[in-house]
């Protein structure tokens, strides 16, 4: 039999273990993009130049020791090809790019959605940064009802985080927590 205070002092401890490490992350990815040459959204228009559409997800992946890379998910300007770039947030280049199943995306939201929202995931980045006063380490789209939505995740100086989230039709923030 476990001792009930033991088993939730176990596990009080566990969840700020698991909080501090969060931070730790987030104030890790925020000193390692305050030093990044290149922004997501820089990224993201180099990998949208590179890949003749418009990126549908981006994200910051840090390494330890190291300056991470970008991530991002281009849907073709036909919208029939889905591509992910690797790019180096020292200097914008691709070192990587491969195909994604394309459906495993699409089942959730059709191609020509993302296409003819007024809101570009790039505009739901700098929306959400401005909202906030960080910087996006990850962006993705998805659907609300009928509607595109973007949720943008930033990291504030403080190494706190929040998600934003941004309508695809007028580009205002729907909710930030």
């Amino acid at each position: 039999m476990t001792n009930k205070p033991t088993a939730l002092l176990a596990a009080l401890a566990m969840g700020f273990a698991v909080s501090a490490a969060q931070s730790a992350n987030a104030t890790h990815e925020e000193a390692a993009l305050s030093n990044a040459k290149v922004s997501l959204n820089q990224a993201i228009g180099m990998a949208e130049q590179q890949g003749s559409g418009q990126a549908i997800s981006a994200e910051y992946e840090p390494h330890k020791g190291a300056a991470g890379h970008y991530e991002i998910k281009v849907l073709s300007s036909d919208g029939t090809k889905l591509v992910k770039y690797r790019l180096s947030p020292n200097t914008g280049k691709v070192t990587q790019a491969d195909n994604e199943p394309f459906e495993k995306v699409f089942t959730r939201i059709k191609p020509n959605s993302i296409q003819n929202a007024p809101t570009s995931l790039k505009s739901a980045i700098t929306t959400a940064e401005a909202q906030s006063g960080g910087k996006a380490v990850d962006a993705s789209v998805d659907r609300d009802g009928d509607q595109v939505k973007y949720t943008v995740k930033v990291v504030k100086a403080d190494g706190t985080t929040e998600k934003i989230k941004v309508n695809g039709a007028d580009g205002k923030v729907a909710s930030a927590k």
